[in-house]
């Protein structure tokens, strides 16, 4: 049996969970603020309960982004690790994808939004008649014009699922709907299963997250 360990650590509702032959089953909550201090006991966790060890996995899935410039390290970090240990490939999953992937049997068309630079956000539109497809973006808008420019891209009104509260904040005051926020791991973990399969495999030396702004410190300039 293929075991694809998907991590989320991209926001503030962090979550592991494993894919078994490309279907995942439950995630495993990570603690809001605590993904640093619980992702390797949520994980071991989560291995021992599936009599499995990291050496066994067929490949270990990680958000790469947009997301929480710690979270993001965090998640990556250890995915990192682990999968130069134990000698898994290591496999980047789009935030806009997972989050996509996680909501498609919520609606049959709709947006994922996830933070981008300052005062802008980055939006993407999908469908999932016929199967879950993009339409339009990831494409960075400005904030107040983010429903504006969804309903004229979608040609009406369209649900939103939001990487952060935040952004659900920001959507329902510019009189959106959203979607219901569900865990990503398992979504994660069967795009996971997918991407080896297409032997889409990362260089877990050279990964590095999508974060979707610059960050606030600056190195200093050279004197």
């Amino acid at each position: 049996m293929r075991s694809i360990l998907g991590i989320d650590t991209a926001g503030a509702r962090g979550s592991v969970a494993i894919a078994r032959d490309g279907r995942a089953g439950q995630s495993t909550p990570l603690p809001a603020g605590g993904h640093s201090s619980g992702l390797a006991a949520a994980v071991e966790r989560l291995l021992t309960a599936g009599g499995i060890g990291v050496r066994d996995l067929a490949g270990i899935a990680v958000s790469e982004g947009p997301g929480s410039f710690t979270g993001l390290r965090i998640g990556l970090a250890w995915a990192k690790g682990a999968a130069i240990g134990g000698g898994v490939p290591l496999l980047l999953i789009p935030a806009h994808e997972a989050m996509a992937h996680a909501s498609r049997a919520l609606a049959p068309r709709f947006a994922t939004v996830t933070q981008g630079e300052r005062g802008r956000a980055t939006a993407a539109l999908w469908t999932h008649e016929g199967g879950t497809r993009l339409i339009w973006g990831p494409e960075s808008v400005p904030e107040d014009e983010l429903m504006e420019r969804l309903r004229e891209e979608a040609k009406g009104d369209v649900p939103v699922a939001a990487a952060t509260e935040s952004l659900e904040e920001l959507v329902q005051d510019l009189g959106g709907t959203l979607l219901e926020a569900i865990p990503l791991a398992p979504a994660i973990a069967e795009l996971g299963d997918r991407a080896l399969a297409e032997k889409r495999v990362a260089d877990p030396r050279e990964a590095a997250p999508v974060y979707g702004r610059a960050p606030n410190a600056r190195k200093p300039a050279a004197r």
